[in-house]
């Protein structure tokens, strides 16, 4: 079992960037900037750079960015639902382990008031703030809207939007200013307006000389499925009026060419202001696409990959990512590589040589080295779980991925069978499957490999006793704020 435990004042971690070798250029800063652009439920096959099979679907930017950068075919996030993804990113750690396994509900009172991360837990912005770094998060948060957890009280200067996600139809939602209620805004505005903002933030940070940290957490492409008419054909504007923004497919590439256009604002200012040589940008998906069981009413597409949003087949983890620093990083590369969403927090660390928390076990991997041309053989045999909500579903240790055995009373009501296409919610026997030659995880093979089977059963065993279970508590699964039964339960509607 193998996690990364990292100490405060590590001097691997504040000498790794200035000695690694593979760096391009010497005017490197050694602060340098980072902008995460986070997309909500954009699927694996969403992008051109992805060789998307969806017609309609161009995105001449982001494929610039990926020339001008790393893309991962392996990228995994830690989990299938928004808020516990956003919480590992931030945290480098397992839901579990940074007590916010499921997200919080504004429509569950209990939820809404008692469920978020906990400010116990470190962020980015926390870390690097004593380097001088101006932080800012815009957009979705998601991570609990009780105002202990909101986004100043997790080490962020400064934050702008709706907290949560939007609901379907034209209906405006509160909007933030750090810790004030500021207004209302609907779904189809609030993209230009976060784009405007984050250019605003880095004009500012360079203005005053301050690197700067913004995590950039948009709307698009999650619903409602609401397009803004510019970026639509007379088709897909027929169909937003038609479905009233609830969710179809035939919308989905206006919004994700809309998504695209609002990547190339930021592009393009980062090149004007000559900011685009210092800043590292993470683009990455929170997740994998939602979709259903009917085809229509679906929005994004995981080919060639199984399952979905809201499941751990691969087509829930699995999404696209871009990491790029021109001048610095390799450029144009594709890699396979096994990442995680979780080695952005011990990356940025190593980037930025900072200090990193004491005595805190951190399940992402510094991949810097990587990324600056060098070889990670190590990334290709790592072990990943595939936590939903607290229940432990499936576990990886290189290209062998083991799908365990579970009923549907262990599961969070997002997890059942009727959410997301392809879920199973019960599953008396464990199914094996080799990700190197069975990416769509349709040949089970676990008759014919029982000793990895249990070379598997027995690694998650340990990994329930440290991360826990639906019916366990893990000795470093962090307390959470609600009860594991509260979780599993559907919540009731106000």
């Amino acid at each position: 079992m193998k996690t990364m435990k990292i100490l405060s004042g590590s001097p691997f971690a504040l000498a790794l960037f200035p000695l690694l070798p593979g760096c391009q250029t010497d005017k490197a800063p050694s602060h340098p900037n980072f902008l995460i652009i986070l997309v909500d439920d954009l699927g694996y096959n969403d992008l051109g750079c992805y060789q998307t099979k969806t017609e309609g679907i161009v995105t001449p930017n982001i494929d610039r960015l990926a020339e001008n950068g790393i893309r991962f075919t392996d990228w995994q996030s830690a989990h299938s639902i928004s808020g516990p993804s956003r919480a590992s990113i931030l945290t480098g750690r397992y839901p579990s382990r940074c007590g916010y396994p499921v997200s919080s509900n504004q429509n569950a009172i209990m939820h809404y008031e008692h469920l978020g991360l906990p400010q116990d837990e470190v962020t980015i912005a926390e870390m690097l703030n004593p380097l001088g770094y101006h932080t800012a998060a815009f957009g979705k948060w998601h991570l609990g809207e009780n105002p202990k957890f909101m986004p100043m009280r997790h080490g962020f200067d400064e934050y702008f939007g709706c907290m949560h996600n939007f609901p379907v139809g034209v209906k405006p939602q509160d909007i933030y200013e750090g810790d004030s209620l500021v207004g209302r805004e609907i779904y189809e505005n609030m993209h230009d307006r976060l784009t405007d903002r984050t250019i605003k933030t880095m004009k500012e940070a360079k203005e005053n000389g301050e690197p700067f940290f913004i995590y950039l957490a948009h709307y698009l492409v999650h619903g409602p499925w609401e397009p803004s008419k510019e970026f639509t054909t007379e088709a897909e504007w027929e169909a937003r009026m038609r479905f009233e923004g609830r969710m179809n497919q035939t919308v989905f590439p206006a919004m994700v060419r809309e998504m695209d256009h609002q990547v190339g604002r930021l592009l393009d200012t980062m090149r004007e202001m000559g900011l685009d040589r210092e800043t590292v940008v993470f683009f990455l998906s929170d997740n994998g696409p939602w979709l259903t069981n009917d085809t229509l009413r679906s929005a994004g597409c995981a080919w060639p990959l199984r399952g979905s949003k809201f499941n751990t087949f691969e087509g829930g983890h699995r999404v696209p990512a871009i990491v790029s620093w021109p001048g610095t990083f390799e450029q144009g590369k594709v890699t396979g590589a096994t990442a995680s969403s979780m080695d952005v927090f011990p990356t940025i660390a190593a980037l930025a040589g900072a200090q990193l928390p004491e005595g805190r076990i951190v399940d992402g991997m510094d991949i810097s080295p990587l990324l600056l041309g060098e070889d990670m053989p190590g990334l290709n045999d790592r072990e990943l779980l595939y936590y939903h909500a607290t229940n432990l579903q499936a576990i990886r240790k290189g290209d062998w991925k083991l799908h365990l055995p579970r009923l549907p009373h262990q599961l969070h009501f997002m997890g059942r069978r009727n959410v997301g296409r392809g879920t199973i919610d019960s599953l008396d026997q464990p199914l094996l499957f080799n990700l190197q030659g069975d990416l769509e995880e349709v040949n089970d093979v676990a008759q014919g490999y029982p000793e990895v089977v249990k070379m598997l059963e027995n690694l998650a065993a340990e990994y329930r006793k440290e991360l826990g279970d639906w019916d366990v508590t893990g000795t470093g699964e962090h307390p959470l704020t609600v009860t594991k039964d509260s979780i599993i339960k559907r919540p009731v509607r106000r």
